[in-house]
């Protein structure tokens, strides 16, 4: 709003807020002067502390700028001056400054909103460990007030026997799992009066975890600098954190599982073969999440190390096909294994053998001589003694 001195003297204006509405109303400039036929712009802030209409008069008071100096004797003209330099008259009345009171009233009310979320529920399903999923929520501000939000995920609220579902420790590292698997594209900010905001839910699972929880939407107090400061100073002061809405989010981490369930031979017994084959100790270890090195090993064609490098921290496990008897002839030993995904999660496996990688080299190149234990591994390769289907 403008306030405009419409006299032909210089005037100086000062807002007066009721003591007890100074956190509520604020004015800038609060007072100020202004010459004949000027204009100021002053912007008015009003901040509702509490939920309640408000109807406020604020005075403001205009005084007329009296300069002593201006109106002494030839100033401008000798003679001219309405005070006598050195005179031991009595001051004239115009020397006094003269106030004039004008009332502006302020009506508002103070509401703390109404805040809706759609849908009620979002499913992002089963995401393999590592990669991620988008989803998106509507925020709806259905009332008309301006509403500075922040949006959170918790766990649910749910008590057996009068107690909290979770300890002080366990809420702790839940949270702080939910924040490192959940993102918002716009954790916090103002929705305006009767409209929409869309949110992106970014999931990220870094572990393998079943999530059923909530998407809480909060409203903080979001006021003024001045205001924030003169509150902060009353030692009572709470900042007010309400929770307004919330859905329900389910999501689930998980990476592929893999389980031999079988191994068969025409000649040897299952339990023979489990035993000889180590299918036990091998599904107990399929069990574990992986470790660094069969991280590298898997992403082996991103490293330069050697083969040797890479499968030294390896766990071996032996497969003992047994002995063949020569009186059979070249007839090849079959052992079948049933392999499941016991994951969420799609599983893709493969077989290696020591010369997956191996590079041909041209006929003139010298590849040194091999160790026997190398010697004896690359005949049994190129003999195809062992062979696997499908890899």
């Amino acid at each position: 709003m403008q306030v405009k001195n419409e006299s032909r003297i210089p005037l100086q204006y000062e807002w007066k807020v009721p003591e007890k509405y100074k956190n509520e109303i604020k004015f800038a400039p609060a007072k100020a002067y202004l010459l004949p036929n000027e204009e100021c712009k002053v912007v008015a802030t009003f901040t509702a502390l509490k939920k309640k209409d408000y109807h406020i008069n604020v005075p403001i008071y205009a005084r007329n700028i009296y300069d002593h100096v201006k109106n002494s004797v030839g100033f401008y003209n000798p003679g001219s001056g309405l005070v006598q330099r050195g005179s031991s008259a009595k001051a004239s009345p115009v020397q006094a400054p003269f106030y004039k009171k004008y009332n502006l009233e302020i009506f508002g009310r103070g509401s703390d909103g109404g805040i809706q979320i759609q849908p009620s529920n979002v499913d992002f399903g089963t995401i393999t460990v590592g990669f991620n999923k988008t989803m998106q929520a509507t925020v709806y501000n259905r009332s008309n007030c301006n509403i500075f939000i922040e949006l959170k995920m918790a766990p649910k609220s749910e008590k057996q026997g009068g107690k909290s579902k979770y300890s002080n420790k366990e809420l702790s590292t839940l949270t702080k799992v939910l924040n490192e698997n959940f993102h918002f594209d716009t954790p916090k900010g103002i929705i305006n009066a009767k409209s929409k905001k869309t949110i992106s839910i970014t999931f990220k699972p870094q572990l393998r975890f079943d999530f059923d929880i909530n998407l809480v939407c909060v409203a903080r107090e979001r006021m003024d600098k001045d205001v924030q400061t003169s509150i902060m100073q009353n030692q009572n002061y709470v900042e007010q954190v309400v929770e307004k809405s919330f859905i329900t989010v389910q999501a689930k981490g998980d990476y592929p599982l893999l389980r031999f369930e079988d191994v068969r031979n025409d000649q040897e017994s299952i339990a023979n073969l489990w035993e000889r084959f180590n299918m036990t100790k091998m599904n107990k270890d399929l069990l574990n999440p992986l470790n660094e090195s069969e991280k590298v090993f898997n992403n082996s064609d991103q490293t330069n190390q050697s083969l040797d490098d890479l499968i030294r921290n390896l766990t071996v496990f032996d497969w003992d096909f047994g002995k063949i008897p020569s009186k059979y002839g070249p007839k090849p030993r079959k052992v079948t294994l049933t392999i499941k995904n016991i994951g969420g999660v799609q599983a893709e496996w493969q077989f290696k053998l020591p010369n997956d990688s191996e590079i041909e080299m041209e006929p003139w190149a010298d590849p040194g001589e091999p160790t026997p234990e190398k010697a004896f591994e690359k005949h049994i390769l190129d003999k195809k003694i062992f062979d696997v289907q499908p890899r």
